[in-house]
């Protein structure tokens, strides 16, 4: 179809849709085509402007108001100079060829992106977040996008004011929690346990006085309301159909930039950071990072009030014509929130910390699973002056190796997360006393080596992570694995272990005693000399002989050659193996314990399972609420035998690193008839397995 056409039909919407658009798509696809192999970049961007293009077409349905302006923008991309149609012989790599193409790119990349910026839908708000040609001129570069919160265009588009449609639409504690992705990068992901913490604190997210619901379970509304609407958008992992993270969109965070200042949730920086400067009228600060022009809660903190007016004063363009960034407004009591978005190196030695007694959320560790993502805290001492706090995260902190024992003191502490601190070696005895503690988070904690006795007396917890069973369990003061039987409330246990013959059967009864236990994860590692050394020359029915705990740790050392201990480097690359040396041993085959009542789990992950043959434990009529099988690492062959009439419920099949686990394609449908999804990683031994080029199969 021509411009001529086009600018004749322009109220026959279906043309646009059934006509024009299949038509542009197929030039572009042409172009692309006809690229060399060294032209990634502009097959990548031409691709892109496809996916916007289809997106246009579905987005086009049942609008009004629209055919106008939207035609005479296609009229654009119609013209003859603008046109990808027009034949060439000559190479399209070519420099001037290929200069040709580019400009022409640019022309489609512009209209493109106003013909999106038109689309008065709150789904207009999902655009296509792979594609960087989200350019306000042709000659931009893809990577610099705009400050659209700054822009007056912006404001007045009809972009924000469909998102002001979407965002009115919600609840208030739904908009609050919405409004908390204005700290986070566009499009970086964060995960979703990280957010459920912060309203925990906050107090938008508390569970129901029945507890028939957990507060996960209350976020995972919100969630799904939020991407419903278009205001986020979930993670997916290879084809994964589990969300463990959310990211937001540049477009999108910028609206939510506007209605965070408005609403005074946070103050930002001119460029759209979020900044620790609070007032009575935004009670959250923000630790980030920049090259200039960096005043953080610190200096704010160790300023006395004149001070801050001489540095105001002396600072005319940090001013903003807003009441919350007029120094007489920074008052400490009002703090409630402390959230670190990118700051390595936060110094508090001049914080006067007595000043922050209402301060609920600290977030001062990492909020990603980015490793490279440094933090240090010289002293963490000040705790106890946060009688308040509900929510205390030092994850990925590397220079603290003790937990003092201050932080016994924060009796509202809920959550504390400790997970991922390298250096980590001791916690405080008096760790029993947080009475309110729901959540705790030890996992990859490597050096730790024992747990105090304070954990038994955690009586509300729910979720118990890096639990460390080794042969210090002896000592009087160490809280055993028995001892957990007392947290009655316990649904989620992970489970750090240097015994190889872990779990025995008196440990296996203290697992079925926790009746709301639903995730378990187990994970072997630096397999204690000792415990492998007992273990070989054990008879295989071991498990059927009376066995406890003390037996087992106060027999006399046998004096028999230590076992074998290989690397298995193709698995290094686990989390159970960051921040500390990982090692297998080569034992006998046997069995630990049998159970004689089924565990009532929903998700089982077993991490370099020492032994070759499966625990006679796990079997389908032990587990038969489990619904997901991970199992990464290890010496195992096999799955274990499963009777006939004895099938597995599991829908989620997941296995990696796993060099001698031998099966053949036409036994899972056999043991495994509700299987949905099967995720195999380095596992050469999987024979005829239909996965994808990522190792995932999905029932058609």
């Amino acid at each position: 179809m021509s411009a001529s056409t086009l600018k004749s039909n322009k109220n026959c919407f279906g043309n646009i849709r059934g006509d024009i658009i299949p038509t542009l798509i197929n030039h572009l696809n042409k172009a692309r085509d006809s690229l060399s192999d060294d032209e990634k970049d502009m097959a990548t961007q031409i691709k892109m402007l496809c996916k916007d293009l289809i997106y246009i077409a579905h987005a086009l349905t049942g609008l009004e108001n629209f055919e106008e302006r939207a035609s005479d923008l296609f009229e654009i991309l119609l013209k003859p100079q603008h046109s990808l149609h027009a034949p060439t012989q000559t190479p399209i790599h070519e420099s001037e060829a290929k200069k040709f193409l580019e400009e022409k790119l640019r022309v489609h990349s512009k209209v493109i992106m106003k013909l999106k910026l038109l689309i008065p839908s709150p789904h207009k708000l999902l655009l296509n977040k792979d594609n960087p040609l989200v350019l306000p001129d042709i000659g931009k570069e893809p990577d610099g996008l705009p400050d659209l919160h700054l822009s007056k265009v912006f404001k007045d588009s009809p972009a924000l004011k469909e998102f002001r449609v979407v965002y009115n639409s919600l609840s208030v504690i739904t908009k609050l929690c919405l409004l908390c992705f204005a700290a986070i990068p566009a499009n970086e992901a964060i995960k979703k346990r990280v957010l459920v913490h912060w309203w925990v604190g906050e107090g938008f997210v508390n569970p129901p006085v029945d507890g028939e619901k957990t507060v996960e379970e209350i976020a995972d509304g919100i969630f799904q309301e939020l991407t419903k609407k278009g205001c986020i958008e979930p993670v997916y992992k290879k084809r994964r159909s589990v969300v463990h993270s959310f990211k937001m969109d540049h477009l999108i965070r910028s609206a939510v930039i506007v209605i965070a200042k408005e609403v005074r949730f946070f103050n930002f920086d001119d460029k759209g950071n979020p900044t620790a400067n609070f007032s009575s009228h935004s009670y959250r600060a923000c630790l980030v990072y920049r090259v200039k022009g960096s005043r953080h809660l610190m200096e704010k903190m160790a300023n006395k009030p004149h001070d801050l007016d001489q540095n105001m004063a002396n600072r005319p363009h940090d001013l903003d014509q807003n009441m919350e960034n007029r120094p007489h407004d920074l008052d400490p009591k009002m703090l409630q929130t402390v959230f670190n978005v990118n700051e390595s190196y936060p110094d508090f030695s001049n914080v006067d910390w007595s000043k922050l007694r209402n301060l609920k959320v600290l977030h001062l560790g990492r909020w990603h699973s980015r490793a490279k993502h440094h933090i240090e805290v010289e002293d963490i001492e000040f705790l106890r002056e946060l009688i308040h706090l509900r929510i205390l995260s030092l994850q990925g902190i590397s220079t603290i190796m003790k937990l003092p024992d201050s932080v016994c003191k924060l009796l509202s502490l809920r959550i504390l997360d400790l997970g991922a601190c390298p250096n980590l070696e001791l916690l405080p005895e008096t760790i029993g006393s947080l009475k309110n503690l729901t959540h705790l988070d030890m996992s990859e904690c490597y050096l730790l080596e024992r747990m105090p006795k304070g954990i038994a007396f955690l009586s509300e917890l729910q979720v118990l992570k890096g639990f460390v069973v080794g042969v210090h369990d002896k000592n009087v003061t160490s809280c055993t694995f028995h001892d957990l039987s007392a947290l009655k409330k316990l649904r989620k246990l992970s489970i750090h272990t240097s015994r190889a013959d872990f779990p025995l059967e008196d440990e296996l009864i203290v697992l079925q005693q926790f009746g709301r236990l639903r995730k378990l994860t187990i994970e072997w590692g630096r397999l204690s000399p000792q415990a492998t050394t007992q273990d070989r020359g054990q008879p295989d029915n071991v498990a059927a002989q009376p066995t406890t705990t003390s037996t087992q740790h106060n027999a006399a050392p046998q004096p028999a050659t230590p076992p074998t201990i290989t690397k298995n480097h193709s698995f290094s690359k686990l989390p159970a193996f960051r921040g500390a040396l990982r090692s297998t041993a080569t034992l006998a085959p046997r069995s630990a314990a049998t159970l004689n009542q089924e565990l009532n789990l929903e998700k089982l992950d077993l991490q370099c399972y020492p032994q070759k043959t499966a625990p006679s434990w796990l079997r389908p009529g032990n587990l038969k609420s489990l619904k997901k099988l991970y199992i990464r690492g290890g010496e195992l062959r096999n799955l274990g035998e499963v009777q006939e009439n004895d099938k597995w419920a599991v829908e989620t099949l997941r296995l990696k690193f796993l060099s001698e686990l031998e099966m053949d394609w036409k036994e899972i449908p056999v043991s495994f008839p509700d299987l949905i999804y099967l995720e195999k990683f380095r596992c050469p031994r999987l024979t005829f397995f239909p996965c994808d080029e990522s190792g995932v199969w999905l029932k058609p």
